[in-house]
């Protein structure tokens, strides 16, 4: 396995890989790595003939400092990950290689897969997410790119941008990897204590409560909603910081139960924000 963390270095690989006729496939990750990001890599594996990870804490999209500053860092773990799951290269790049103080920053935005959720209580985030994320399309040249369905705002925004701007690779959402009692996995779950781990699994019991109150005919969406925000409630070190039913394409707000719906969660146990979302077919 490859790694580098200057530009030249990962552009001089592509260049030759290119030459060979390989096709890239590329996973963005943020590091303290785990099982799901692994998915990434083992997907890109079967679809493409390289595979490149990045690993790079891009603080543009922390809307909260002290959030970027807490966010684990686990490199040495992630690189071991990485060479174990058959990764190609591992691009590692510092804030001063991604952000050149003498470039000009430039901002991109959906406003319309923004104005809610994630986008409507973390302003600045996906404007930080899009910007990072086209800079490292433009250096890794894949022909597909391959993000977690964990956050699923972020997987439409990234498409929509690809689409609209007609970008030359395809973006591939892989399934959420889940813990045994289903919780998602994600980076933040490390800083959780025993206790607030307990209360985090209150979010995969409160997807499987909204299927079975769909399944037992309920079509009420507020009281739906109430019924669900009671159960997470439950929870003394839990806040939410949004649930929302939602169009799985333009993510707007849906105001009846029909057809196909995203539950979609954030909420706050203890310092520590975790989301996730559940896709959920209302029957007929």
């Amino acid at each position: 396995m490859i790694v580098v963390s200057k530009i030249d270095e990962l552009k001089n690989q592509i260049y030759d890989w290119k030459k060979q006729g390989k096709t890239i496939g590329f996973c963005p990750t943020m590091g303290s790595l785990h099982q799901g990001h692994m998915d990434l890599v083992q997907t890109s594996k079967s679809k493409t003939d390289k595979t490149i990870v990045s690993i790079f804490i891009n603080p543009t999209q922390f809307n909260d400092p002290k959030d970027f500053e807490k966010y684990p860092v686990n490199t040495e773990n992630d690189l071991l990950l990485c060479e174990k799951n058959g990764a190609d290269m591992v691009f590692l790049p510092d804030v001063k290689t991604m952000y050149p103080e003498t470039k000009t920053p430039i901002q991109i935005s959906i406003p319309k897969l923004q104005e809610h959720l994630c986008g409507r209580t973390r302003p600045g985030h996906f404007e930080g997410v899009l910007q990072i994320v086209t800079k490292l399309f433009h250096l890794t040249e894949p022909s597909k790119a391959f993000f977690g369905l964990k956050d699923y705002q972020q997987f439409r925004v990234i498409s929509a941008m690809v689409e609209n701007l007609n970008f030359p690779l395809e973006v591939v959402g892989v399934p959420t990897r889940r813990e045994t009692d289903g919780l998602a996995m994600s980076s933040r779950n490390v800083r959780l204590s025993p206790k607030e781990r307990e209360t985090a699994s209150l979010i995969p019991r409160m997807f499987a409560l909204a299927k079975k109150t769909i399944l037992s005919g309920e079509k009420d969406i507020k009281l739906w909603k109430e019924i669900l925000r009671d159960f997470l409630l439950t929870g003394s070190s839990l806040r939410i910081d949004y649930l929302e039913v939602v169009d799985p394409i333009d993510l707007q707000p849906k105001d009846k139960l029909e057809g196909q719906v995203l539950l979609a969660v954030a909420v706050f146990v203890g310092e520590v924000r975790l989301i996730d979302n559940q896709t959920i077919e209302i029957p007929s």
